[in-house]
């Protein structure tokens, strides 16, 4: 839905020019750095199984480990 509202709202950044040359430019990158920062905290799925259910993805970004090493000895087991 995010996306869809970019998209209309994005060429009437243009008209930001008017109160500053570079205010388009500026918001552009300060939201570009902002969603990069974002995306460190994301969890690390690198090495991991992929996920086949809801559940085992919910499972995938909780810190206890246990739960973690009975999700992955569970996919396993789909595979």
């Amino acid at each position: 839905m995010m996306c869809r509202v970019g998209s209309v709202v994005a060429p009437f950044c243009v008209y930001l020019a008017d109160v500053w040359i570079y205010l388009p430019q500026l918001i552009v990158g300060i939201l570009a750095f902002i969603i990069g920062i974002l995306t460190l905290m994301l969890p690390e799925t690198l090495g991991k199984p992929l996920t086949s259910t809801l559940k085992e993805a919910e499972a995938l970004g909780q810190s206890d480990k246990k739960k973690d090493a009975a999700c992955g000895l569970e996919m396993n087991q789909h595979a």
